[in-house]
């Protein structure tokens, strides 16, 4: 064998998609979707924080509506610095970045001497979180082979997800013991943790090292991986010297910029990520970050409005599970467009239940978090990394997380007004007709990747 083609980018790629399933996958796994745990925790503490700080005066509707617009602002800005640190400076310094970020904004927002210093420290926050969603994700779908990419993608996804809940029953157990500030230094110290496991046990992407002329560095850790891998009794099939001329011969490496994204070939990939980004953070905020509020609007108080949603949100890793059982049995396209139209009128039909008929509220609620998730966790997980090139893999994911956030930065103004009028249907209408564009735009512009290599699927888009 060509030893130099071997440790080209392309042979690099391709000896990665045939590395078996093994340590480096496993590590990666657990450690990023930690990181991504934590951000999850502190996502789904936003909602019952605001309803305390509102029941004990020490903020209003409009200082909880900047709080958390300014959490998506954070986000926006943190999947725009995502990307270009991701595919600038490498994969792990970026994580290691943005759980920085995020853990220090949990420690110091947690001796905030008012709501304004607060929503500051909560920007901080933003920032780590909108980043290490397109980051951790887009990472370790650089490892993983391509038959096994979606579903351990959805693991991830379900690993990150848990998060959500878990946070939902700290703030029902612990918010109303010892406030809301024990929750930030919780969540914020469980931070540091995975920003020591990142630092200490996770490599660099070897596909990044090698788009980057890092060749020497990617083969030792491919060779390592290998070495791994036979010890473990899994073989590791060689790939030819021709099989990496073809796919040289059918993508040329070269670095590219942010216009890349905005091509020709690219813009239907960019625009229907984009819309898709938007669509999923209004539907998921509508539910996780507001749900309290819309309980304690229809005459529920804190705790109970914060226990209901506990229970709502035990359905968010049913549903991610469940994805990750069937995602590799559908297209990735069909999946999103039918999903995401159950997720609209799902949110309607709970929307129209009674307030006194608290156990179908419930039910409904735990069916709505399940659905919701399942599509959510599918296109920012396992659909998002897929569709841009390695160059720009984390840009691409990170610019449409980033516009995403958008959804996330409006929508508290109108939904805060919907509810402040008890028109909470009015609310879920809104996501109904956001979600059926989603779909609309992915039926005419939508791309299929399930099953392909990360290479195959960017086939042809450098023309």
């Amino acid at each position: 064998m060509d030893q130099e083609l071997q440790k080209s980018y392309h042979g690099i790629a391709l000896r990665l998609d045939r590395l078996p399933i093994g340590k480096v996958q496993k590590k990666t796994l657990f450690i990023l979707g930690g990181v991504i745990f934590c951000d999850s925790i502190d996502m789904s503490i936003g909602g019952p924080v605001i309803a305390q700080l509102l029941a004990s005066g020490w903020s209003d509707a409009n200082l909880n509506a900047i709080f958390v617009s300014i959490t998506m602002v954070g986000y926006l800005f943190g999947g725009l610095l995502s990307g270009a640190i991701s595919d600038g400076i490498g994969r792990k310094k970026a994580a290691l970045a943005l759980c920085a970020l995020f853990s220090a904004g949990c420690l110091v927002g947690a001796a905030a001497p008012d709501m304004y210093f607060l929503i500051g420290c909560r920007f901080v926050m933003g920032l780590g979180l909108g980043g290490a969603y397109p980051c951790c994700y887009s990472y370790l779908s650089e490892f993983t082979p391509p038959k096994k990419r979606g579903q351990w993608q959805a693991y991830i996804a379900l690993v990150a997800n848990s998060g959500t809940p878990v946070g939902a029953f700290l703030c029902m157990v612990i918010l109303p013991m010892v406030g809301w500030r024990a929750i930030f230094i919780f969540a914020g110290c469980l931070g540091v943790v995975f920003f020591v496991l990142t630092m200490m046990f996770i490599d660099e992407s070897p596909r990044w090292l090698a788009v980057k002329g890092r060749n020497e560095e990617a083969n030792a850790q491919l060779v390592k991986y290998e070495g791994e891998s036979e010890a473990a009794g899994k073989p590791v099939e060689p790939v030819s010297d021709e099989a990496i001329r073809e796919a040289a011969a059918a993508e040329e490496v070269k670095q590219l910029g942010w216009s890349f994204l905005f091509t020709k070939k690219m813009l239907p990939r960019t625009f229907t990520m984009c819309v898709g980004m938007f669509a999923m953070n209004v539907c998921v905020y509508s539910v996780v970050t507001w749900t309290p509020s819309i309980f304690v609007s229809r005459g529920f108080d804190v705790a109970y409005s914060t226990a209901m949603t506990a229970v709502m949100q035990a359905g968010i890793p049913c549903g991610v599970f469940l994805m990750s059982c069937l995602v590799e049995h559908f297209d990735r396209k069909k999946w999103y467009c039918v999903t995401l139209t159950i997720v609209g009128f799902a949110g309607l039909l709970w929307s129209q239940i009674p307030a006194d008929q608290t156990i179908p509220i419930m039910i409904v609620g735990f069916l709505l978090c399940m659905i919701t998730y399942g599509w959510s966790t599918h296109i920012s997980a396992v659909f998002l990394p897929e569709p841009f090139p390695t160059q720009v893999r984390i840009r691409g994911a990170g610019f449409c997380n980033a516009f995403g956030r958008l959804g996330g930065i409006l929508s508290p103004y109108w939904i805060s007004f919907f509810i402040a009028q008890g028109d909470v249907t009015a609310v879920y209408m809104v996501n109904v007709a956001i979600a059926l564009f989603g779909v609309i735009t992915m039926a005419i512009w939508g791309f299929e990747t399930r099953g392909k290599t990360l290479e195959e699927i960017n086939e042809g888009v450098f023309e």
